[in-house]
C-alpha cells in the first residue's frame, strides 16, 4: 500500500481533475472546496487567498465510494486465516491445511475459508479432508459463511448435541456425521464453540481492515456485526483511535434472539464516524450451498427448495412483528433473502409495517415477476460481484427456464428500485471496480457472459456504490459531491467511464477522507 499524502490544509481547493458529484441534474465539477472536512463549494469563483491543489488533468474525483453491506469484523478476523478461495482440488484442499497446521501455533484452531465446490467438479470436503490438522480443532467456511466443515476434534466439542431448526448436520449412508454444517448448524453448533480471537488481534485486524478499504477508494461501509463486536469497535475507536478510523462505520447488528433487546442500540451516540443504523435477520441461505429458499425445487436437487431460517422459520408472524419492532425503535430493518420465495416472505412480512420504505433487502439474488412489481420505491442492497460468482453454477442450480429470475439489476431500476451496491465481504472482495465490472459487462469471474439484458452504465454502477448506499444507510451527507457533504473523495487516477471493464480497471491514485487523504499520494 502507498503511504498517504500529509494531512491538506484546512482550508483547501481541489481543482485540474473532472468531478462527479452523483448529482444527475448537474453530474460533472471543475472544482471543490473543502474547510474543515466538509464541502463548502463546488465550481465557487475564483478565490486567489484559497490554497489550491492541482489534480492530473486526467483524473476524475468521485464521492468517496460506499460498500452498502459488508462485514468488518468478519473481514478483518480472515486476514490472518488461511485462505482457500484459490484451491482448484481436492488435493490441494488436503495439501493447504497440511501445511497451515504445520505452522500454526500451539493452542490455537486452524480457520480457514472461502472454498468453493465448484472449483473442482462439485464434490463437498469432509472430515477427511481436513486430517491434516490432525488432533488440533479446524474449521473450514465455504466462501459463502453459510457452510463448513469441521474435523473429528470439533466433532467431538459439538457431541451428541441436536441440530437446530433451520440447519443440517450432513450425514453419510452409515448415519454418520460427514464433518460438513449448513446454515444454523453451523452457526450456532460451532461457531459459539471457536475461541474469541484477543483483544490484541481483533483491534489489529480492525486498522488492518480500514487500510484495505481505503485502498480501494472506500470511505464508508454498511457493517454487519454482532453487537459483541461493535462493542469493541466502539470502545477502541472512542477511547484510543480516533484518528485511525479512516472508515465511517454505520453498523446494521446481526439480530439473533427474540426478543430484541434495543437498549444497547438505542443508548448509542451516534457520530459521524460510527453509528448504527439497523437491525438484521436471515429468511434463507445461499444458492451456492442449495439453502436459499426457492419457490420451486432446485433444478439440480429435485426434493429440496432450501431453508427458511431464524424469524421466518420459528412462527409465522414472528418476522413482521420484528419488522414492527425495528421501525418502532427508530432503526431500519435489512433482511437477508437469496431465494424467489425468501424474498416474498420478505416483502410479505415487512412491506405492510415499512411505510416509509427504509428497510434494506438484502442480496435479492433471484427475483420472481411478481415480487419485482413490489419492489418499487424499495431498497434493494445487492453485490455485483456475486452474479460473477454465482453466475457460474446458477444454471445448472436453477435451470435455464428460471435464469430470468437471477439478478435483475436493469430489471429493479425499471420497476422503480433503489439499488445500493455493497460487496458482502469477506466472501467475496470488497474492491468496488471489480463489482462495476460485473454489472457492466455481465462476465462471470470465467469470462463468460451471463443475463447480459441486465447490465448497467457505469453511472448507474457509481451511483449505487456512493449516492444509492448513503440512502439505504439513511446517510444523507455522504455519497455525493455537494455543499454540506462530506469531503470524503475517490481519486481515479484513469476515467472509469471510458475504461473498457472487460480488461482492465482504472487505478486508484488516493483516497480522501474527512479531507484528509488516507491513501496515495497527491501533490500539494
Amino acid at each position: 500500500m502507498l503511504h498517504a499524502s500529509p494531512t491538506l490544509p484546512a482550508r483547501v481547493r481541489l481543482t485540474g481533475a473532472r468531478f462527479w458529484t452523483a448529482d444527475p441534474m448537474n453530474p460533472w465539477a471543475a472544482s471543490v472546496d473543502i474547510a474543515d472536512g466538509r464541502i463548502t463549494a463546488v465550481d465557487a469563483p475564483p478565490r486567489p487567498e484559497l490554497p489550491t491543489i492541482t489534480l492530473p488533468a486526467t483524473a476524475v474525483v468521485t464521492p468517496g465510494l460506499i460498500d452498502a453491506h459488508i462485514h468488518l469484523s468478519l473481514g478483518g478476523q480472515t486476514l490472518n486465516q488461511l485462505d482457500l478461495s484459490t484451491v482448484h482440488s481436492h488435493a490441494e484442499f488436503e495439501s493447504r491445511i497440511e501445511h497451515a497446521a504445520r505452522t500454526l501455533a500451539p493452542g490455537r484452531w486452524l480457520r480457514a475459508f472461502g472454498w468453493n465446490e465448484s472449483h473442482w467438479g462439485g464434490e463437498r470436503p469432509t472430515r477427511a479432508w481436513l486430517r491434516g490438522a490432525g488432533n488440533t480443532p479446524c474449521i473450514a467456511y465455504r466462501m459463502d459463511q453459510h457452510a463448513c466443515v469441521v474435523n473429528d476434534a470439533v466433532l467431538a466439542l459439538i457431541g451428541a448435541e441436536p441440530c437446530p431448526a433451520g440447519g443440517e448436520i450432513v450425514r453419510d449412508s452409515t448415519g454418520a456425521a460427514t464433518g460438513l454444517l449448513l446454515e444454523q448448524a453451523a452457526w450456532r453448533l460451532v461457531n459459539p464453540r471457536v475461541p474469541i480471537p484477543t483483544v490484541e488481534d481483533r483491534r489489529a485486524a480492525l486498522l488492518a481492515t480500514f487500510q484495505h478499504c481505503n485502498s480501494f477508494g472506500i470511505t464508508a461501509v454498511g457493517s454487519m456485526e454482532y453487537e459483541s463486536d461493535l462493542r469493541d469497535t466502539h470502545d477502541y475507536l472512542r477511547t484510543n483511535a480516533r484518528a485511525a478510523c479512516t472508515v465511517r462505520v454505520i453498523a446494521t447488528i446481526l439480530d439473533r434472539a427474540w426478543p430484541v433487546d434495543f437498549a444497547w442500540g438505542r443508548a448509542f451516540a451516534n457520530d459521524e464516524l460510527l453509528a448504527i443504523a439497523g437491525w438484521k435477520s436471515f429468511i434463507d441461505g445461499t444458492l451456492g450451498s442449495r439453502t436459499a429458499r426457492m419457490i420451486a425445487p432446485y433444478a439440480d436437487d429435485a426434493t429440496n427448495r432450501g431453508m427458511l431460517v431464524e424469524f421466518a422459520a420459528e412462527h409465522p408472524d414472528r418476522l413482521r412483528a420484528w419488522a414492527r419492532t425495528v421501525i418502532a425503535h427508530g432503526f431500519s430493518p435489512s433482511v437477508h433473502a437469496i431465494g424467489d420465495e425468501a424474498l416474498r416472505v420478505a416483502l410479505d412480512a415487512i412491506a405492510p409495517e415499512d411505510h416509509a420504505r427504509i428497510a434494506r433487502f438484502e442480496h435479492c439474488q433471484t427475483m420472481d415477476d411478481a415480487e419485482l412489481a413490489r419492489m418499487h420505491g424499495r431498497i434493494a442492497s445487492m453485490q455485483p460481484l456475486h452474479k460473477a460468482d454465482d453466475a457460474r453454477g446458477a444454471p445448472v442450480r436453477l435451470g435455464q427456464d428460471r435464469m430470468h429470475t437471477f439478478f435483475r439489476f436493469r430489471d429493479l431500476l425499471t420497476a422503480g428500485a433503489r439499488l445500493a451496491f455493497g460487496s458482502d465481504w469477506p466472501i467475496v472482495s470488497c474492491d468496488p471496480r471489480l463489482g462495476i465490472r460485473a454489472a457492466v459487462t455481465g462476465l462471470d469471474l470465467n469470462g463468460t457472459p451471463c443475463r447480459t439484458d441486465q447490465n448497467l452504465t457505469v453511472d448507474e454502477c457509481l451511483r449505487a456504490y456512493t449516492s444509492g448506499a448513503a440512502d439505504a444507510l439513511r446517510a444523507p451527507a455522504l455519497g455525493r459531491i455537494a455543499p454540506g457533504c462530506h469531503a470524503d473523495f475517490c481519486i481515479f487516477s484513469d476515467d472509469p467511464f471510458a475504461c473498457h471493464w472487460a480488461d482492465t480497471l482504472p487505478r486508484i491514485m488516493a483516497t480522501i477522507a474527512a479531507g484528509t487523504p488516507v491513501y496515495g499520494r497527491i501533490a500539494p
